[in-house]
């Protein structure tokens, strides 16, 4: 897809969204379970989105290409404001989850330029300290496969890690990721170490317009840099990503009012 220049450069927000897509696409030319996204990231060409992609709790069977449907829909979330982000889980740095980790990424790397993801969403990260070298080791890898060093990595511990150094080894951390009434900025730390700009919030269970109050908050006064807030539940064990938010252009265009 063309993006005129004037729009490419455009995309500089400092704050955006952060999309957990763990939706099948499907095959089909509209791509219909992933249009809201499509089009909520075409209406907001400054908004920066971070969408993580989920074929099969990773990329599907290693070394292989991705399935079908995301060779197909993928590229239709390419833009100048999105990173694509290819799901990993860690197993909370437990060691016979190590090689997993390491062929998993290898396997998003393989995939077609078209498709291909432009970093890796690291999941189940412990935060402890003593996992520190591990991890460091899975962004060293996914910086160098994806771009040569400047392939984009995030981390989700769901809530603050207890070593700072998590901090700087991610491009993006995921440190408040709960229920909506769960959840108070006061959970956040932030500070030298511990940058507004290197983090996110995801949270389920919310309300079905967006929570103005909260992103003026989180947004406009700590200047987080990535938030996301659906009204899919996960009460009564259910799933609260197997769809997108009902209010979801609503939202992002809430984020791009905080920053205006």
């Amino acid at each position: 897809m063309f993006i005129p220049r004037a729009i490419a450069a455009a995309a500089t927000l400092a704050s955006g969204v952060l999309v957990p897509l763990y939706l099948d696409p499907q095959s089909g030319p509209d791509c219909t379970p992933w249009a809201p996204l499509i089009s909520t990231i075409q209406a907001h060409p400054t908004v920066p989105f971070w969408v993580v992609i989920n074929p099969n709790s990773g990329p599907g069977n290693r070394g292989a290409q991705a399935p079908a449907a995301y060779q197909q829909c993928v590229p239709k979330l390419r833009a100048a404001n999105v990173k694509v982000l290819g799901y990993v889980p860690t197993g909370y740095g437990a060691a016979k989850r190590r090689g997993g980790v390491l062929q998993d990424t290898n396997t998003y790397a393989g995939w077609k330029t078209a498709y291909r993801p432009d970093g890796i969403f690291f999941d189940e990260v412990s935060g402890n300290a003593a996992d520190v070298s591990t991890y460091a080791n899975y962004a060293s890898q996914a910086r160098e496969v994806f771009g040569r060093g400047k392939g984009y990595v995030a981390f989700n511990p769901g809530a603050a890690p207890s070593s700072t150094k998590y901090y700087g080894l991610a491009d993006l951390l995921l440190s408040a990721e709960k229920m909506y009434d769960d959840f108070d900025p006061s959970d956040l730390t932030l500070g030298s170490s511990t940058q507004a700009q290197k983090q996110a919030v995801v949270l389920t269970d919310g309300p079905s317009t967006p929570p103005d109050s909260l992103i003026e908050t989180l947004i406009t006064d700590d200047h987080i840099k990535a938030f996301y807030v659906t009204d899919d539940t996960q009460a009564n064990n259910g799933n609260p990503y197997d769809s997108l938010p009902s209010d979801l252009d609503d939202f992002v265009a809430a984020i791009q009012s905080a920053q205006s």
